[in-house]
């Protein structure tokens, strides 16, 4: 929870912090006391109105000092003594740590204690093929699965398109944002994206996608004619998920596909 104390500790400058918090008292009581005092002297006539306004700018310097000092302990909450709390800044998760009991801190060592994250929405990172790009674009439709929970698909869009390649995979990366207030999804969790296409204003032919067979960078079916004669045709694939896949063109509207035992019966074609 925000304000829990994450660590505790003890710090050399801390408590040069202490001695001047405690200086800063010692002078503020010794301004007020020299203000009472001299307030009393210029009453008897022993004292001008100058130094009255003297020791008020005295007192209020100490008091500025002393507001300082103050407002330095509560930004640091120091718990007393050498010691000051770290405390969290907001409610979540402490996802990464890097410190440990006893252990000593540098100044010049810029890697952070803890992060932590609510977790109450979370990101999706996905890689969009290169052949892909031109069918994924923000605010399309996705459909997102886990590994930890398979049944459960959850609907969201995508927000977010870093148009840069990774040299290495050549894929681009969207991000889809999702809510989780059940924190089912955790960091670092695979996930499986499925984007729901674009329309285009033309209708496009699907098959289900265990009736492809894939050959030297092709795709080919295995056509079924109205006397069950079997042929192979070469086919141009739109868009490729598990379940279905999307034409572009090599078959017409009414054309039969096999889709049992298609890669034996695809080798059986070739062969003959």
């Amino acid at each position: 929870r925000r304000g829990d104390v994450l660590a505790v500790i003890r710090s050399g400058e801390v408590a040069e912090y202490e001695k001047q918090r405690k200086e800063a008292q010692h002078r503020l009581a010794l301004a007020h006391r020299n203000l009472h005092s001299v307030q009393d002297m210029a009453a008897s006539g022993m004292a001008s109105e100058k130094d009255v306004m003297q020791a008020r700018k005295e007192v209020g310097e100490a008091e500025a000092e002393a507001e300082r000092l103050a407002e330095v302990f509560s930004i640091y909450h120091v718990s007393g003594g050498a010691n000051y709390q770290v405390k969290a800044p907001l409610s979540g998760f402490v996802v990464e740590k890097h410190v440990n009991p006893e252990e000593q801190l540098r100044s010049d060592d810029g890697e952070e204690m803890f992060t932590i994250s609510g977790l109450e929405n979370v990101w999706v990172m996905a890689d969009v093929y290169e052949s892909d790009i031109s069918k994924v674009g923000e605010g399309d439709s996705v459909r997102i699965t886990t590994l930890a929970y398979p049944e459960d698909v959850i609907a969201g869009k995508i927000d977010k398109v870093y148009n840069m390649l990774d040299e290495e995979s050549k894929t681009m990366s969207v991000r889809v944002k999702l809510d989780n207030r059940d924190y089912k999804l955790k960091p670092g969790m695979f996930t499986q994206v499925r984007v729901c296409g674009r329309g285009t204003g033309k209708e496009r032919l699907c098959v289900p996608s265990h009736a492809l067979v894939f050959e030297n960078g092709r795709y080919y079916v295995v056509t079924v004619a109205s006397d069950d004669r079997l042929a192979v045709k070469e086919v141009e694939v739109y868009l490729h998920s598990d379940e279905v896949c999307y034409l572009s063109s090599g078959l017409t509207a009414g054309e039969r596909v096999l889709n049992r035992n298609v890669l034996l019966v695809y080798n059986a074609l070739n062969a003959g």
